[in-house]
């Protein structure tokens, strides 16, 4: 079963799968799909991009049932990856695009050197303090509906891979790399492009770590798995020209540029970055099931429960009973052959 936001649903990637509603924007190679396939698991995938937790526990999007609604007793293995959108982290992140390393953010006056200006102004960090009480009240409503619904699941909190690089991986020239330059009204826009400021790159990366700090924190209070995504792909964020599992920042343009929006999967998992979160999460389940108790141990999980020496409970319940009878009927033979050996009464008065 794969709850979760757009990192799970594969926002940007093709192959759309229509589930659970068409406006999910979900497709058929994210990474819940490909851990299916690795570990030949059946999947029932209610991902969708820009949902919350809010949208997890109990309230509809676009016409999609909270994703809990999916889950019953029966479920064995959860993944989910939630918990961006309570704090709008990644929005936020898509609205500090800039014009130049430096700066200004690109706004109706541009203005303003960088998004972290306004975000930290005078030590109040807004993004950091919606995370510590906006999302991690969201994860723990979250985590404890899960539970509820799934009470014989094992759960895997998959946290979000590097958008932003970490200073050890961040080159010393930056990162930036334009959206829209001097020939883009004759030769179209550039693609592909990281159009952040130095100071909002730090910001930022810095940001995300908090987030996924507060979802590890969260799972560990849920007892759910936790899949620590972010060390293994600071090599490879949108920052990188070589391998990036994060797509860049690539701008649409209509006729005459009256209007501009991003290109669906900007700043998301592309297809490398999929497959790696499949491999980091197919990695997890697998140490999972193989650190299963064996059932002849009595193990109290999922295919172990009720199991003791090898035989289940109904098959001891039943020699129990089987071994009672025959013992009751042993007893009474003994009883009965015991009395026609003795005197009757009637014999022992006679004279």
């Amino acid at each position: 079963m794969a709850l979760g936001d757009s990192y799970a649903a594969g926002f940007g990637l093709g192959d759309p799968t229509g589930r659970p509603v068409g406006a999910c924007a979900q497709s058929a190679e994210d990474y819940p799909h490909r851990v299916a396939t690795a570990l030949d698991l059946d999947l029932t995938d209610v991902s969708c991009s820009s949902a919350t937790t809010a949208n997890v526990v109990d309230t509809r999007q676009s016409g999609a049932a909270p994703q809990v609604d999916a889950l019953g007793p029966s479920t064995r293995i959860v993944t989910v990856s939630i918990g961006g959108n309570d704090a709008d982290v990644f929005g936020t992140a898509a609205s500090c695009i800039a014009l130049g390393r430096t700066g200004p953010v690109f706004d109706a006056k541009a203005t303003t050197r960088s998004c972290r200006e306004t975000l930290d102004a005078g030590g109040d960090d807004r993004l950091t303090r919606a995370i510590d009480s906006t999302t991690a009240t969201g994860l723990r409503r979250a985590f404890t509906a899960i539970r509820a619904q799934a009470p014989n699941a094992r759960v895997f909190v998959v946290g979000y891979p590097a958008v932003f690089p970490d200073a050890a991986h961040t080159p010393v020239s930056g990162c930036f790399r334009p959206v829209i330059d001097g020939t883009s009204l004759s030769e179209g826009l550039p693609r592909n492009g990281f159009p952040f400021t130095d100071v909002d790159v730090a910001y930022l990366s810095g940001v995300q770590a908090h987030l996924d700090a507060v979802l590890k924190r969260a799972a560990a209070a849920a007892s759910f798995t936790y899949v620590d995504t972010l060390p293994g792909s600071q090599a490879h964020s949108a920052c990188s020209r070589a391998d990036p599992y994060i797509e860049g920042v690539s701008l649409v343009a209509s006729a005459g540029f009256t209007k501009i929006s991003l290109e669906p999967g900007a700043l998301h998992p592309n297809a490398r970055g999929a497959a790696y979160l499949a491999d980091q999460t197919a990695a997890a389940i697998t140490r999972s099931l193989a650190s299963t108790p064996s059932a002849g141990a009595g193990a109290g999980n999922g295919a172990g429960a009720g199991v003791a020496f090898g035989l289940p409970v109904a098959v001891w319940l039943a020699l129990g009973l089987g071994l009672a009878l025959i013992a009751a009927a042993v007893v009474a033979l003994l009883v009965a052959r015991r009395r026609r050996g003795r005197p009757s009464p009637d014999a022992r008065d006679t004279p």
